[in-house]
């Protein structure tokens, strides 16, 4: 092959690449991704990356193949960093591929949702297959042949892309057209292939002059000032921030967490000797009554008709099974808390359950989803339950899902015991994607969307745990129970372009019911609460003495101030990627994927942190990361 013809099919795959790098940024566009359409640095970098292959297929050939190879991976990840961008909001770097894959089966429930964000933009579905057809071609020396057959493909990709401004249809449609022309030989081009490396070099001057002016003169044009998305994978991307002279009043005493706070209240030793049962149900936001009329139906908050003590708003720290599990057993922060060796934020040490224990208490965990998912069993393990059962434990088929749960009843009662026990029911079918068993008799929610799905579900399990304790109730003698009502975390619809959960702060996947009940309690509202305060809230209610160190307050105390640190556990670089301060019902919110900071207030309205405020905000939400260790 000549050397035009190569310098074409490099000027070819570099003009493809960028084609199919506007589609990636377009699939993210449609979930509000701000950088929607190719700019300066984006050229930039595919330019070099074309160059640096010219020079390795020149200098050391056997490492062609390599190197287009590694191109594809890339490519291959920048492609699905829009799939988790559209879907999740996550973002592909070093940090979030060390959390998303971890475990056998990570992906294994998020794989149906991870694709049909293709649905949204269609031509990105051809993305993958041509970043690579394109990278063998290159690294194999197919050349023309194979090369621009797929060439062809990418521009019929372009073409159907309405989205495309027509200047980029002209930049990438035209040059493809001629350069297929010549190397088809579908007519004689009347130029020499001096005058086509004088177009190249004049092409690459013209982009190297306009990086040149962006350095030499300020520019607010978003082609010269906006950042590739294509350093994201490989980029530190560290999230920091200066300490201030002094912090405000109303936050001083909050920036380091307040621990030990083990007074106790004048409820004291009022149930003390109960078994205690926790209901964590999967993604339970507050879509039950009576914080909504108009969503799933419980017969659970049924039982919670007297003697119950009922938060009015109630939350998670981080919407997360497994962090908030963790954080609920240790009293401290953390994320992703797979195992105290691989974890990058362990948090505290798990010890509420030895106090328990050490008190007579027989702990067991019940969950009918898999607790192999994500290391989950490693974490059950650190805390230490004398009994844990996860879906493979189960008896029956696997296809009657939270149904199986009734088949636990025995199992339980014979590992009780006759000492009093501590039982934590968690579900699977609330779970994205969300599963209905019984759709004919689970179906009042109409619709074929995501959220009349899951509100079946919640009606579904909220049955079968009902009829679950009704059967647990004929087996042991549950008159002295302290019973729980909560969910692990809640779940978003689409709420500020979120849905799903564990990937932001706001209100739909922070707030859970939480619902409290024992025959020696009388009705009580509590404004607010959080899952740190469950386990001192048994330690007071039980009149047990609890000596470790641990976030969280008895919720028979009803001075608790109102002021919660959040975060996700989606990351973004060294930080989670939304994380947030709510302080009286006014969340301080920063989410790191769009460097935006706001204030959320209790009624819904979003507003803009003023700019003189905005260095103080972010050191604020920085030095609280820090103090709950989840920065380093």
């Amino acid at each position: 092959m000549s050397w035009p013809e190569s310098a074409i099919i490099l000027a070819l795959w570099g003009a493809c690449a960028l084609v199919l790098l506007h589609h990636c940024k377009q699939l993210r566009a449609q979930r509000g991704a701000m950088a929607s359409h190719l700019n300066l640095n984006d050229i930039l970098l595919i330019i070099g990356a074309t160059l640096l292959g010219a020079v390795i297929e020149y200098l050391i050939p056997l490492l062609s193949p390599v190197y287009w190879a590694a191109l594809a991976v890339y490519g291959t990840l920048v492609w699905l960093d829009a799939l988790l961008f559209i879907q999740y909001r996550i973002e592909i770097n070093r940090q979030s591929i060390m959390w998303f894959f971890t475990g056998s089966k990570g992906l294994a429930k998020g794989l149906p949702f991870l694709f049909s964000g293709l649905a949204k933009y269609r031509p990105a579905i051809a993305v993958l297959p041509l970043w690579w057809a394109l990278s063998v071609a290159m690294g194999s020396g197919l050349g023309s042949g194979l090369l621009l057959s797929m060439l062809i493909a990418a521009l019929t990709l372009v073409a159907m892309t309405p989205a495309m401004r027509l200047p980029l249809r002209v930049l990438f449609v035209m040059p493809l057209v001629v350069a297929l022309a010549y190397l088809l030989n579908l007519w004689s081009l009347p130029v020499s292939p001096s005058a086509l490396a004088v177009v190249a070099i004049s092409a690459a001057s013209v982009v190297l002059i306009l990086a040149l002016l962006r350095v030499l003169f300020v520019s607010q044009h978003p082609f010269l000032t906006a950042p590739s998305l294509l350093p994201n994978i490989v980029a530190d991307d560290s999230f920091d921030a200066q300490a201030p002279l002094d912090w405000h009043s109303a936050h001083r005493d909050f920036v380091t967490p307040v621990v030990n706070q083990k007074a106790p209240s004048p409820f004291h030793g009022r149930c003390q000797g109960a078994n205690i049962i926790l209901i964590t149900l999967e993604s339970l936001g507050a879509y039950i009554p009576p914080y909504t009329q108009d969503a799933a139906r419980s017969r659970l908050a049924e039982r919670f008709q007297s003697h119950r003590w009922l938060s009015r708003q109630h939350f998670c720290l981080c919407p997360n099974t497994t962090v908030s599990t963790n954080q609920m057993y240790t009293g401290a922060y953390s994320n992703n808390p797979y195992n105290k060796d691989d974890s990058l934020f362990p948090g505290g040490e798990p010890q509420h359950l030895s106090v328990l224990k050490q008190a007579g208490y027989k702990t067991l965990f019940l969950d009918s989803a898999d607790i192999a998912l994500y290391d989950y069993h490693k974490l059950l393990s650190r805390i230490g339950f004398d009994r844990v059962w996860g879906t493979d434990d189960l008896p029956g088929d696997p296809k009657r899902a939270d149904y199986r749960l009734w088949d636990m009843v025995e199992p339980i009662a014979d590992a009780v015991g006759d000492g009093p026990f501590f039982l934590h029911v968690i579900n699977d079918q609330t779970h994205m994607p969300y599963q209905v068993v019984d759709a004919e008799r689970f179906s009042r929610h109409k619709g074929d969307s995501q959220k009349a799905l899951y509100l079946n579900a919640v009606e579904e399990v909220d049955y079968i745990l009902d009829v679950f304790l009704t059967k647990l109730g004929e087996r042991l003698d549950l008159s002295d129970t302290l019973l729980v009502f909560t969910g692990d975390h809640g779940e978003s619809f689409g709420e500020y372009g979120y849905r799903f959960h564990s990937n932001s702060v706001i209100p739909a996947q922070m707030q859970v019911p939480f619902m409290l009940r024992h025959p020696a309690l009388d009705n009580r509202e509590l404004t607010h609460s959080c899952h740190f305060d469950l386990f001192p809230t048994f330690f007071d209610l039980l009149g047990l003495d609890w000596q470790h160190d641990a976030i969280g307050a008895s919720l028979g105390h009803d001075d608790r101030p109102f002021k919660y640190f959040f975060h996700s556990a989606t990351l973004k670089g060294n930080s989670p990627a939304n994380f947030g301060f709510l302080d009286n019902g006014e969340l301080l919110w920063m989410d790191r994927l769009f460097n935006q900071i706001n204030l959320l207030q209790q009624s819904g309205q979003v507003s803009k942190v003023a700019q003189s405020e905005k260095a103080y905000q972010r050191s604020l939400l920085f030095h609280m990361l820090k103090a709950r260790g989840i920065v380093a």
